[in-house]
């Protein structure tokens, strides 16, 4: 069963029964790492920043795919995936966090939602399954962040990577975790691009041009948190004992 979608406006439970429906088709044909000690480090961290905007329809769910691409993609309703080539590149709780708090505030924001109101008449599951049958743009990572963070083809507005943006450090500044991290970790995937092409597939994605680098420094501004809290540390720590660099 799939579900068909229509120009009216998602109520939080049928935007969960999306997401619900893709992730299922997503977990069909990907390699979800069944970890549960790793899920549990993952999703302290996440879950740190979902609680930073306030209360939730539903609970977030954290996955870890295996895939060496450095890429992680959200899904409507709160279903957030995260590759191993993301986790292995992290340096530390402020670069991953940066990212999951752009992922999170996707999903938040229902910008995949209002995406997929705009293919009238597809089906979410049908469209996952094409993409990732390479019917489509095919590869997992062209493939996550377009599936992922608007359920079917188009691919985010500026608007909504830019308002990703500014949310995802609201997040992090709130959880406790410096939010320059965000921006440390894209600008060195971008200068290391020359030598490991995959470090771009996030970035080129969600384009890190210095204008945008530069809006991100002055939302943060003075005053924000430098070290992140102890706890955070330490299920970053148990990710990076996992999947980090050896």
């Amino acid at each position: 069963a799939t579900l068909t979608l229509t120009a009216c406006a998602m109520d939080a439970a049928e935007e969960r029964r999306l997401g619900a429906e893709a992730a299922a088709e997503i977990e069909r044909r990907v390699q979800v790492v069944r970890d549960p000690e790793g899920e549990r480090a993952l999703a302290t961290i996440g879950n740190a920043l979902v609680a930073a905007g306030g209360a939730v329809p539903h609970p977030y769910q954290f996955r870890i795919v295996r895939d060496s691409s450095v890429n992680a993609f959200a899904l409507p309703g709160g279903f957030v995936y995260v590759q191993t080539g993301l986790l292995r590149n992290a340096r530390d709780v402020s670069e991953l966090a940066g990212v999951l708090g752009h992922e999170v505030a996707h999903a938040r924001l229902s910008h995949g939602a209002d995406q997929a109101r705009k293919q009238q008449g597809l089906s979410a599951a049908i469209t996952v399954v094409c993409l990732f049958t390479g019917l489509c743009d095919g590869g997992l990572s062209q493939v996550a962040i377009n599936v992922g963070a608007n359920v079917l083809t188009a691919k985010f507005s500026r608007t909504d990577e830019l308002e990703a943006d500014s949310a995802g450090i609201v997040y992090t500044t709130r959880a406790g975790v410096d939010p320059r991290g965000m921006i440390r970790f894209f600008a060195r995937l971008r200068e290391q691009s020359g030598n490991a092409p995959a470090y771009m597939e996030w970035i080129s994605t969600h384009p890190m041009e210095g204008t945008r680098i530069e809006a991100a420094e002055r939302l943060i501004g003075p005053g924000a948190p430098t070290a992140s809290p102890t706890e955070l540390v330490a299920a970053f720590n148990v990710l990076r004992a996992r999947y980090g660099a050896r």
